[in-house]
């Protein structure tokens, strides 16, 4: 028959090992967690540095702008619930908007903005009516016209003259 301090020996050998297995499990977990939560950081990042990347597309086609650019707008731009955010300069959330923050990046950094990317002037075509001044109609031709249409006529210059 085995002596009883024997076995206390070996329950306590037991015990030991099962501290130490719950230490290892503890320590795997814990390495567990900061993975991911680097791996959120990560995610964080990029989906900053896309939003970033997109809005300085649309402000320049020019690569090495939107480098800065992005720089820029990344440096002011945190993710918060899932929602991109805007903070000030310290990094502290703000109640800015992103369009705030593009409004602000045009004001202070003008020569790194492309123009607006019109052509033309704006001008609408004259379809033919820069002669109207010199147009004549007879009062016939002048009554059978819609009442909008006889008021740009005269508006526009136009001379009835009587049948």
């Amino acid at each position: 028959m085995p002596r009883p301090e024997l076995k206390k020996r070996g329950m306590l050998k037991k015990t030991g090992s099962t501290k130490n297995s719950m230490k290892a499990k503890k320590s795997e977990a814990e390495g567990l967690r900061k993975k991911i939560e680097e791996m959120n950081q990560l995610a964080t990042r990029q989906k900053v540095q896309s939003e970033a990347i997109k809005i300085a597309t649309t402000l320049t086609k020019d690569v090495a702008k939107a480098k800065l650019l992005e720089e820029k707008l990344g440096q002011r731009l945190t993710l918060l619930d899932g929602e991109v955010r805007v903070t000030d300069d310290s990094g502290q959330l703000t109640v800015s908007t992103v369009d705030d923050l593009v409004t602000n990046i045009k004001n202070d950094f003008p020569f790194l903005i492309d123009g607006n990317q019109a052509t033309g002037g704006g001008a609408t075509r004259s379809q033919g009516r820069a002669d109207v001044g010199n147009r004549q109609i007879s009062r016939n031709e002048f009554d059978s016209l819609g009442q909008g249409a006889r008021a740009q006529f005269i508006k526009e210059g136009g001379r009835v003259y009587d049948d």
